[in-house]
């Protein structure tokens, strides 16, 4: 029996994240079906686009792991985390965001990456370099999406570059500051206990955990980039109905202000919130009809992107493991 419980957990975590998914989708069996027996070849093309965007998510936040417990691997406290392992630890935890609660996903990268071997203090500080750093990508094309509506002034733009450019000139006096947190948050005891139950190689080192100027603001660009493929998704996606046609930083704008404004909704996923604005905001382009159809397929379209992705990494996982195996004989 005790062999066989992990093995029935995990059965019932995928059971229970694959019913709050289906929940999240406001389409029956029968027109989803129906839908992606019809869809275009552009609307399937623009789904792999947004796959490549979620992977170049998941390199960042790779990248960002590695940055932060950089002295922990240098002193051979942690371990360095490689780029195809970092993939499918981002992509296996993501889909817990569907369940209740809003925070299962980073848990889950939490106990997976500790499993591999990194240190608690650099998992810790890369998901709030992480959040912080995608939040002020999105909002930089929100405010150029809000600006050409006309709905917030042109000075909201001078404001945020004014902001940028203080946080550059004192970033290393708030790196200081904030380093205290971050050792504090990780030698809190019940996450510890919690994530101890799950992984025997849970451990903090007591090294600074933090990114230098240079990486932070290298890293923002990364997600500018990031967020600019992810915005070329979504115009392609927009414009594969034959329904009317939307500019590419509008699409990008649209898409990235839905997702910050989703942040504020109760449910998983920004469900309700993250739509009602898709709606709002296309319905000024492409009219309310179908703006409001383009929503409701924008949802499976993000969840089959990121099966997509699933499976891509799962793939190359298992090829790369067959040759090495061919390679030892």
């Amino acid at each position: 029996m005790r062999r066989l419980a992990p093995t029935a957990m995990k059965a019932a975590l995928v059971g229970v994240i694959i019913f709050f998914v289906m929940r999240n989708i406001p389409l029956k069996l029968a027109d989803i079906e129906s839908f992606l027996a019809h869809a275009s070849l552009q609307f399937y093309s623009s789904m792999l686009v947004f796959a490549f965007f979620l992977m170049l998510q998941a390199g960042i936040w790779v990248l960002i792991v590695n940055a932060a417990g950089e002295k922990a691997i240098r002193n051979r406290q942690g371990s360095k985390l490689r780029l195809l392992e970092g993939l499918r630890i981002f992509i296996d935890s993501q889909f817990a965001k569907y369940l209740p609660g809003g925070f299962w996903n980073y848990a889950g990268r939490v106990v997976l990456a500790s499993r591999a071997g990194v240190a608690l203090d650099a998992q810790l500080s890369s998901i709030v370099y992480e959040n912080v750093l995608l939040v002020s990508a999105a909002l930089c094309y929100a405010l150029i999406l809000l600006v050409s509506l006309d709905i917030a002034p042109i000075l909201c733009i001078v404001a945020v570059l004014a902001v940028l450019i203080l946080a550059y000139v004192y970033y290393d006096k708030g790196s200081t500051a904030v380093r205290g947190l971050f050792v504090r948050a990780s030698r809190w005891k019940w996450l510890h206990r919690a994530a101890g139950k799950m992984t025997a190689s849970f451990r903090t080192t007591g090294a600074d955990a933090l990114l230098s100027r240079n990486r932070f603001f290298g890293y923002l660009v990364c997600f500018l980039g990031s967020h600019f493929i992810m915005g070329i998704a979504f115009w392609m996606l927009t414009n594969s109905f034959g329904r009317g046609h939307i500019g590419l930083l509008y699409a990008a704008g649209t898409f990235a202000t839905s997702w910050l404004l989703g942040l504020f909704s109760p449910l998983p996923g920004g469900l309700g919130v993250r739509e009602g604005f898709l709606v709002y905001f296309l319905s000024l382009k492409l009219g309310s009809e179908t703006a409001l159809y383009i929503s409701v397929i924008a949802r499976l379209w993000n969840m089959m992107a990121e099966v997509m992705f699933w499976a891509i990494v799962r793939t190359v996982s298992h090829m790369t493991r067959r040759v090495k195996t061919y390679e030892e004989s």
